[in-house]
């Protein structure tokens, strides 16, 4: 990790402290040796740590410092913004993480995986750092002495409770600012390979490179309109039964453009791409008479996205295209696909309000991306605005 020349010292020798704790080991197997300490197996397995006392030291001696730094950095000395802005994640980080992390946390809240200085107020709100160390010294020496017998009742859970939410609230941290997600990670794009692992089409190097130009191509077929007519006709074609669609060779052309379109999604998504081209003709004019009339009607028909999204488009897609979502989509087009072209299926069993949602879904990526290539190319201040807003 390098340094971090705006981080206080105290924070530096905090991150010093759980970048040598996760140095040998992620965080489950560390929470699963402190079970096995504080409440040893009673069977023939039994591996618990007493029976390893050097591991055992060495996770005491690494366990410590974590108590000692976290509560002076969080608790006694004047807040360190910046640690604490590059510690927080946003709810699109979140879910990015929530698919790459090799262990995500079970413990903390949903505003504690946002920032992680709530947990560390929250276990130290009644106990200090000096009280952990205190416990922990005594239970090690009694692990040592293969006596560890604890009573647990309402005072001794507290500290264990506690000091599983540090960990993983220091887990979050180690993967955040030290290595990111590096126990989960064969290489840098690794959140790029399990999504190719599932993508039945693959990208020539031009497109690879720009996929905004998949949109283009996308607009330069039909106008917004169009494109969600024919959306509209599908999804009523797939929860009829006994119809089926007559035009197929349409159709599974705009089903292969839909792929391409969550394709493009997700690379404009992770390389943090803004759109810099020129739409296809055929939508200036309709732009030009949007500006004009002061609206987002005719033939933009920009009516599903939010306020905020239609406002910035680029929020609603870095939102929405990671790993996990564009799976579940995909696999709900095909469903469509196999429906609206057969007389003996229909998606009209399924849960009604996940159809929709998938309906909804494909409606406001194609209103976003049509926002983008229509509104003019982002100076590089915008750009910086737009994903970080």
């Amino acid at each position: 990790m390098e340094a971090n020349t705006n981080f206080k010292n105290e924070t530096m020798a905090l991150i010093g402290a759980i970048e040598s704790f996760f140095s040998t080991n992620s965080v489950d197997y560390h929470l699963n040796f402190l079970k096995n300490w504080l409440n040893p197996p009673r069977n023939e397995f039994d591996f618990s740590p007493q029976k390893h006392p050097a591991q055992l030291l060495v996770f005491y001696e690494k366990l410590v410092p974590l108590f000692d730094y976290s509560d002076l950095v969080f608790n006694h000395i004047e807040t360190d913004k910046a640690f604490i802005e590059a510690i927080s994640a946003d709810e699109c980080g979140v879910e990015r993480e929530m698919v790459l992390l090799k262990y995500c946390p079970k413990l903390l809240s949903s505003g504690e995986v946002k920032n992680p200085k709530l947990t560390f107020l929250d276990i130290f709100l009644f106990f200090q750092s000096d009280t952990y160390k205190v416990m922990y010294k005594e239970w090690l020496l009694a692990a040592l002495e293969n006596n560890l017998d604890l009573d647990w009742d309402q005072h001794i859970f507290p500290f264990y409770e506690n000091t599983k939410k540090m960990l993983e609230a220091c887990w979050l941290i180690h993967e955040r600012i030290v290595t990111r997600n590096s126990f989960k990670s064969i290489d840098r794009y690794y959140h790029m390979a399990i999504f190719e692992s599932t993508s039945p089409l693959a990208f020539e190097q031009e497109v690879f490179n720009d996929p905004f130009k998949v949109i283009e191509f996308f607009f330069s077929l039909d106008n917004l309109s169009g494109h969600k007519t024919y959306l509209k006709n599908w999804y009523k074609a797939a929860l009829a039964e006994e119809k089926c669609l007559s035009d197929v060779a349409d159709y599974f052309f705009l089903y292969n453009q839909f792929i391409k379109l969550l394709n493009a999604g997700f690379l404009i998504t992770a390389k943090n791409l803004t759109y810099q081209g020129t739409p296809p003709k055929n939508l200036l004019i309709a732009t030009d008479q949007s500006k004009n009339s002061g609206t987002h009607k005719g033939l933009c028909e920009v009516n599903t996205l939010a306020a905020m999204h239609i406002e910035n488009p680029y929020l609603f897609v870095t939102s929405f295209f990671i790993p996990e979502k564009i799976k579940q989509l995909r696999l709900g087009l095909l469903e469509w696909f196999y429906a609206a072209f057969s007389t003996k299926s229909s998606i009209k069993l399924l849960d009604k309000e996940f159809l929709f949602e998938q309906y909804e879904s494909m409606l406001m990526i194609i209103e976003a991306f049509f926002l983008i290539i229509t509104n003019p190319p982002l100076t590089e201040t915008e750009e910086r605005y737009h994903y970080a807003e």
